[in-house]
């Protein structure tokens, strides 16, 4: 009796066919089911972990993801896995880019005023480099649709779970984090502990979900993407974000630019365009819940919007439904364009509304704008009176300070994540900032021009590959997700521009799966289904190459981590007073990273809290060492000082601090 897993034969034409028998081939299962799941649900658990954990602000949320990320893709290079098909040029060259942004903030912490941060740095942009690198290597056949509706899925989740955190509040923990921040305003900041993060993220996902309103192969698909929409809307509009906003326009403008059937695109904007309008008309009518305070009547305005979202949301599922099945069926007009037609038309349109914006005293509105804008002393107002502001809260100075910096050596920067004791010193604005409020004029700031010519091309070379992508010849169903791929991608570009996006790990995140999704493999017909055989025994030296990158990466993103690791868990100790813990866990920091400044600080603090002040002014001194332009060491060793009767250091200690951060309050005129 034959064996199942042996082979049968029969005869046919009169030669002899192989046929395998039946059985369960793990291996053939791996290799094609394997780069369906990594396109699919890493990029979607990925996007929601991070949006759900802070937008990955904290070094040890994004440092955790890099690990991971840069794990899978040493593992999957070593068994063979990955790369699940042949990474295109126009992949290296972004990844390429990416690492040599990575490798020149290295080389910046010979010249940095913080070495700490800097490393820090390095670590971040090891980690986005780990998450685009399994993005590309995981791209298989179809798997740039995968990518896109992962990310837009994610965000639709995130932004739904954002309007319910202001419509019913009580069904989440407080966010003690956004309460804590004067400005937040009642603004909408759950989940990423940010207003404007919020926005930009909602506004990465609206052109995704568009596109996939029009293009899903399923209309129950389609019908769920245009419902997300006025969620998204909604959301966006109770973060008062103007950047938000701008960046959701900047969206729409490119998507419509891009895409390859715009009167086919039309129904689904409209529907969802309207739903939106319906919802942000109807939460402008609610004075209580607009202000986010929670009281009574703000509780049954939010019941009422819930109620109204809801009704909303399922009408609009039901006309992109009855669309989707109409355009299945072939019923109603076919809504076509020739590419001439279409242009046309779209330059008309485009020359009617400057025509009008004109007519309409747009230029002189404009310039009033740009006069607030640059105004430091602009008029603060919440709430929706925000969008018609023109107050830049202080970024224009922010922006100015950053160009100052960099003209202290165009070409290398002041180093790597060091704006903020810059603009302590230097600056012209009261009050703590960490980030330039745009990674443009940070990476400016801290890296020089070559550093803003590394990072700035790889965001550039992406839309440019995206825009590509969007007007080639291919078939016209790819081109429109590629569309809505760059569409998003160039409202990260926007939000980056005008606030620290580039902080918060979910957005770059998002940007560089789509990035790899515009970018991923383009093998079809014979080529695709020769099988990734023939893939990977021609990526021998790419999978040499990502394990190597892993193993490099791994150990840069782990110091960084650890040490940050380290000192939450110390400084959580000291809180409950558990001093003898903290001091361990400090140590162990500062061998982690013995050039770091912040293990000897809280070493500092936690001899002073034991009563060792001897041993307190020794940790006191390092730090100022490791961080010599950071007022906080100074001042820490100013009081320490002081307590152990050392006038003079104590007074030296406090005037090097005052000269470091010389608008801060703490500092008051005549003190020595």
């Amino acid at each position: 009796m034959q064996s199942r897993r042996e082979s049968t034969t029969e005869p046919r034409g009169g030669a002899v066919a192989t046929r395998p028998a039946p059985g369960i081939d793990l291996a053939a299962s791996l290799e094609r089911w394997g780069p369906r799941i990594a396109g699919s649900l890493l990029p979607f658990m990925l996007v929601l972990y991070l949006a759900l954990r802070g937008g990955g602000y904290d070094t040890v949320v994004y440092g955790e993801v890099g690990i991971a990320a840069w794990w899978l893709v040493l593992l999957g290079a070593l068994v063979g896995v990955l790369p699940a098909a042949r990474i295109t040029t126009l992949g290296w060259i972004a990844l390429g880019l990416l690492a040599a942004f990575g490798v020149w903030t290295a080389i910046g912490i010979s010249w940095s005023e913080s070495a700490e941060r800097s490393m820090t740095e390095v670590g971040r942009i090891a980690s986005y480099l780990g998450i685009f690198a399994l993005a590309l290597a995981a791209q298989g056949k179809d798997g740039f649709r995968r990518t896109i509706s992962a990310v837009a899925a994610a965000i639709a989740v995130v932004g739904g779970l954002a309007l319910l955190s202001r419509l019913e509040p009580s069904w989440f923990a407080p966010n003690e984090i956004a309460a804590a921040l004067p400005s937040a305003e009642g603004r909408l900041s759950y989940p990423l502990n940010y207003w404007n993060g919020v926005a930009a993220l909602v506004a990465i996902g609206i052109p995704l979900l568009l596109v996939i309103a029009t293009n899903a192969r399923h209309v129950i698909t389609r019908a769920c993407a245009a419902a997300a929409v006025p969620v998204l809307a909604l959301a966006a509009y109770y973060t008062f974000s103007r950047g938000g906003a701008a960046a959701i326009v900047v969206g729409f403008v490119v998507l419509l630019a891009l895409y390859p059937r715009r009167l086919a695109l039309l129904p689904s904007a409209l529907t969802t365009v309207a739903g939106g309008a319906i919802l942000i008309a109807a939460a402008t009518q609610r004075n209580a819940l607009e202000d986010g305070f929670g009281t009574g009547a703000a509780h049954v305005q939010g019941d009422e919007m819930l109620a109204m979202v809801i009704v909303v949301c399922g009408g609009v599922g039901l006309i992109q439904a009855a669309l989707g099945l109409a355009a299945k069926h072939e019923l109603g007009p076919r809504l076509s364009l020739g590419r001439t037609t279409g242009r046309a038309l779209g330059a008309t349109v485009v020359v009617s509304v400057v025509l009008a914006g004109v007519a309409a005293g747009l230029p002189a509105e404009v310039a009033d704008r740009w006069d607030e804008f640059k105004d430091e002393r602009g008029t603060r107002v919440s709430g929706a009176a925000r969008f018609g502001s023109g107050d830049s809260t202080g970024r224009y100075q922010l922006w100015q300070s950053a160009m100052d910096a960099n003209a202290t050596d165009r070409l290398t920067g002041i180093g790597p994540g060091t704006f903020e004791f810059w603009e302590a010193r230097e600056g012209v604005l009261p009050g703590f900032v960490r980030d330039a409020h745009s990674l443009y004029f940070e990476t400016l700031a801290e890296v020089g021009v070559v550093g803003f010519a590394l990072i700035a091309g790889m965001i550039l070379w992406i839309m440019v590959c995206g825009v590509r992508g969007a007007l080639s010849h291919g078939t016209p169903d790819r081109r429109a997700w590629i569309a809505g791929a760059t569409a998003a991608c160039a409202t990260f570009a926007a939000a980056a521009a005008v606030d620290w996006a580039w902080e918060l790990a979910v957005l770059p995140a998002a940007f560089l799966l789509l990035g790899a999704a515009i970018m991923g493999t383009r093998n079809t017909g014979s080529q695709e289904h020769a099988g990734s055989t023939l893939a990977r025994r021609s990526s021998v030296p790419t999978r040499v190459l990502l394990v190597g990158g892993a193993a490099v990466a791994l150990v840069v993103i782990a110091i960084p981590l650890a040490t940050s690791s380290l000192l939450t868990d110390s400084q959580s100790q000291a809180s409950a007073n558990q001093l003898d813990p903290a001091l361990s866990d400090a140590q162990s920091a500062a061998a982690v990273a013995p050039f770091a400044a912040s293990p000897s600080l809280q070493k500092a603090l936690l001899f002073e809290s034991r009563g060792e002040l001897a041993a307190a002014s020794t940790a006191a001194e390092a730090a100022t060492e490791r961080e010599a332009t950071n007022w906080r060491t100074w001042l820490t060793l100013s009081r320490i000082e002081a307590r152990l009767g050392h006038a003079q250091e104590a007074v030296d200690a406090y005037r090097r601090a005052r000269s470091l951060n010389p608008l801060s309050p703490l500092f008051k005129e005549g003190t020595p």
